[in-house]
């Protein structure tokens, strides 16, 4: 797959920052992707403008969506059908299951829109991720829903990949 994104290191961005910008404005994208040394996090620089419309585009569609389901139950039977297109994990789950992570999925998608984050929406796919993996292992799922399984306490919530 090839990327669309420029790539720089972030010491190149301090010792040329107009050609650095510069190269920003060159790419499909609007934006650079900033490696940093070490264990630092990398970073992505775009115009203001360009993070903009990202975020109109991000809401909007959130809004699309979330009206479409309040509108019509025939909505969430479709949107449901398709959902594994873009998280093919969710076959795993029951399909009551998967309705409910769509409901929850556009739910605190619009919520979180409403903040200016996507932070809330990460370990919510995640937690549904880690449910998917339960119902694909049988004997894992044998052992968490038998009754001698008792209660396990309270559960840590899932590590959310950084990447």
């Amino acid at each position: 797959m090839t990327t669309m994104l420029a790539e720089v290191n972030f010491s190149e961005l301090v010792k040329s920052p107009v050609a650095t910008v510069a190269r920003l404005q060159d790419t499909p994208r609007k934006g650079l992707l900033l490696h940093r040394r070490g264990d630092e996090e990398d970073l992505y620089l775009t115009t203001a403008a360009r993070a903009e419309q990202v975020t109109e585009v991000v809401d909007s569609t959130t809004r699309l969506f979330v009206a479409l389901m309040k509108s019509s139950p025939e909505a969430v039977t479709m949107l449901t059908a398709v959902f594994p297109e873009a998280f093919p994990w969710v076959r795993f789950l029951p399909q009551k299951a998967v309705q409910e992570f769509l409901v929850e999925f556009m739910e605190t998608a619009r919520a979180a829109s409403d903040l200016g984050t996507v932070g809330p929406i990460v370990p919510l796919i995640a937690a549904w991720k880690s449910t998917a993996e339960v119902y694909a292992d049988q004997e894992l799922y044998s052992k968490l829903t038998s009754p001698e399984a008792g209660d396990f306490g309270e559960v840590e919530p899932p590590e959310v990949p950084t990447d």
